[in-house]
């Protein structure tokens, strides 16, 4: 580090003229250095992970250096363990300044079992700290921006003056997720900053080419709140604009965009060669305007930091750091037996293809009460079910929230929420934009809030954009942060055909989001199954998508019983009906169907049909289908998704590989052509639609062989 001249402490200062910026922004001289001993704890363990990097120690490297004034600056303004904070992976000084130490950081790059962020999971940077407030973060960027609305928009719930703070590089205002935030934010006026540490690359895209305007945070006034801009390189600059916008959406005064102008000394990352895009002469350029030089300059002029105090703080930081890459190049490794473990915050079933010993044990379910013992019940068609079942957990559960489009005073296209704005209030059924990703984003945070939201969206067909949230995020929060997080959130989407719907409006997603990890997938067909599945996803601490089969909303009617606890356990297969001769196994509105064809065999004298119900697509009760599969000798799977790759696929996998030799004859599947979706003309959907005739004519081929 380059010497200047140093004035001894205690000289008057005032005939130097230079301006004392700190007093008035608060901050003592203890502060001060602080923020300084912070930047330079940033700077020498990025410093040491680079040359961890060259021994081959640290496979992985995100770089820090020259965002250090930006990150600390700004996280010096948090209020620790106050405020909530979404970090993004270049931000270990923001990281440091809210309580992680050195070790925290470097038992990440190692991959170490006491990695507080993952336990090994994630690569290093990838920040998680539920008792700091440090919310869990992934790779894909603006994934958190949503997040971060939802978890406002609890707090201003709550009534309390927390803020979110989300962090993010100026690549991630091209991704979708950052418009809907800000749209969302700026709407409900949520106490959310959002700071944007723009370093003039997205890896090796400059600006000019990722935007159409210079600054990022003109951005902001589109959507109704302030945008400032700020030299991400001065601390004090960003402390002064963070302070003031923290404040601001605390006091319920709106969010604001924080713009921080800075650049990246080093490379995207260890994997990155900068000088494909970059020239050298830019760089020195930048390194003129180190946020490490700056601070260090401030306080010398500022007479706090004396050539003696300056070399006892590198000292300290120097053998801190040291001494946390000893301690955690020589902590363990994860148990290779937790790899398959917190998949699922309750897991209900094993997990399949772990090899033995791995993966959590299930947790015990409670047996299902037959509805003839479940006390008076009331007739109901599908989606009055689904209606009257919102309704109750809405009034019994202050933490529940609904929302999607349409569902406020317009009561949902289906109407599966008539009624309920006008009984709860705007504020615990909110309509939102037209926006699949987002409404499950902020359905996110209001999860990690601790509310339990019920995000629907309008179709199943619209759901697909928002497959990031639902699939890289909700999924695999739990998972990611070894079990510091949970996501307990109901995602309800009507889906599939035989209304007319077309390719847009008849589409079957349980196949696609089955085979997502750590989400479960549930489709009823009954009302009173609807009923149960749907308290019993509420409760459930992992990520649930609710599928209810559009036909079946008013043909469908049953007894519901009346008891406001009765539940129906997720991950346990329905007998809809007994046989002997042969199992039809089903889900959705094909369970109806199938046991007319069942019903319809029987009365022909051909065969006695069992008919299982899966209810639950994923975990998948593997149980139930063997024991009847084992019996019967016979297996046909029935779905209205398309034949490839979907459920039935999985079933006769099981079925093949678990009771091959109690079978009389090959397993089948009934299903859709890998066609997309039902065409629209009433004469092509039906040369389609897998209906009762077409279940009857395959249960006879099977039943003859």
């Amino acid at each position: 580090m380059a010497r200047t001249m140093h004035a001894p402490l205690g000289d008057d200062r005032s005939t130097l003229h230079i301006p004392d910026r700190h007093t008035a922004l608060g901050l003592t001289e203890a502060d001060l250095l602080g923020i300084y001993r912070t930047i330079l704890l940033a700077r020498t363990l990025d410093q040491r992970i680079w040359s961890l990097n060259r021994m081959g120690k640290a496979p992985f490297v995100v770089s820090c250096q020259g965002h250090e004034g930006a990150q600390v600056g700004s996280a010096w303004a948090i209020r620790a363990g106050h405020d909530v904070v979404l970090p993004y992976y270049r931000d270990t000084g923001v990281v440091l300044t809210l309580g992680m130490s050195a070790e925290d950081v470097l038992l990440g790059v190692f991959g170490r079992g006491d990695d507080p962020c993952s336990g090994g999971r994630q690569m290093p940077n990838h920040w998680s700290s539920a008792a700091r407030g440090i919310v869990t973060g992934s790779s894909p960027i603006a994934t958190q921006l949503p997040h971060a609305t939802g978890l406002a928009y609890a707090a201003r719930r709550r009534g309390d003056d927390q803020v979110a703070v989300a962090y993010f590089g100026e690549g991630a205002t091209s991704k979708g997720d950052f418009h809907e935030a800000l749209n969302f934010a700026g709407i409900h006026s949520l106490p959310c900053v959002f700071v944007c540490e723009n370093n003039g690359y997205a890896i090796s895209v400059p600006l000019t080419k990722e935007s159409a305007v210079d600054d990022v945070a003109d951005r902001a006034h589109a959507y109704g709140f302030g945008g400032v801009i700020v030299d991400g390189n001065d601390p004090l600059d960003v402390y002064a604009a963070t302070h003031q916008a923290i404040r601001r959406a605390g006091a319920g005064d709106g969010p604001t965009l924080i713009e921080c102008k800075t650049y990246r000394f080093r490379a995207h990352t260890s994997d990155d060669d900068d000088r494909t895009y970059r020239s050298p002469d830019e760089v020195e350029a930048w390194r003129k305007k180190d946020p490490l030089r700056q601070i260090r300059q401030y306080l010398i002029e500022q007479r706090l930091l004396t050539e003696e105090r300056e070399d006892e703080i590198t000292a300290e930081v120097t053998a801190e750091v040291e001494e946390a890459a000893g301690r955690a190049e020589a902590a363990a490794f994860p148990d290779p037996a937790t790899a398959a473990s917190r998949v699922f915050a309750r897991p209900l079933r094993p997990l399949r293809g772990a090899p033995d010993g791995l993966g959590d044990q299930p947790v015990a379910v409670d047996a299902e009460k037959p509805l003839d013992d479940a006390g008076p019940a009331t007739e109901r068609n599908v989606i009055d079910t689904v209606r009257h079942v919102q309704q109750q957990l809405l009034a019994d559960d202050p933490r529940v929230v609904v929302l999607g489009e349409d569902v406020g005073p317009r009561g949902g296209v289906f109407r599966a929420t008539a009624g309920l704005a006008e009984e709860f209030g705007s504020a615990r059924v909110l309509d939102t934009p037209l926006a699949e990703s987002s409404i499950v984003g902020i359905g996110i945070g209001l999860a990690l809030a601790g509310l339990r939201p019920i995000c629907e969206i309008q179709f199943a067909d619209f759901i697909h954009s928002a497959y990031d949230q639902i699939a890289s995020e909700a999924a695999r929060i739990h998972y990611r942060s070894d079990g510091d997080y949970a996501v307990p959130l109901v995602i309800r989407a009507p889906w599939g055909g035989g209304v007319h719907g077309a390719l847009y409006h008849s589409q079957s997603i349980e196949a696609t989001y089955g085979h997502v990890p750590g989400l479960k997938v549930v489709a009823p067909s009954t009302p009173a199954d609807v009923a149960g599945l749907l308290r019993e996803a509420l409760a459930d601490p992992d990520p649930v998508l609710f599928l209810e089969h559009k036909k079946t909303y008013r043909l469908v009617k049953g007894p519901v019983p009346d008891d406001p606890t009765w539940r129906v356990p997720m991950g346990v297969a329905a007998v809809a009906r007994p046989g002997g001769d042969a199992t039809v196994v089903t889900y959705g509105l094909h369970r109806h169907l199938a046991v007319e064809a069942a019903d319809r065999l029987a009365a022909e004298g051909v065969g006695d049909v069992e008919v299982i119900d899966l209810r639950t697509i994923a975990p998948l009760d593997t149980d139930t289908v063997l024991d009847s599969v084992r019996r019967t000798g016979r297996c046909l799977v029935v779905h209205e998704d398309n034949v490839s790759f979907g459920v039935g696929a999985e079933v006769a996998a099981v079925v093949a590989e678990e009771a091959f030799y109690d079978l009389d004859a090959p397993v089948r599947r009934l299903a859709t052509a890998d066609v997309p979706a039902f065409p629209f003309a009433p004469p092509l959907e039906d040369a389609l639609t897998v209906d009762a005739d077409r279940i009857a004519a395959e249960l006879r081929h099977l039943l003859a062989l």
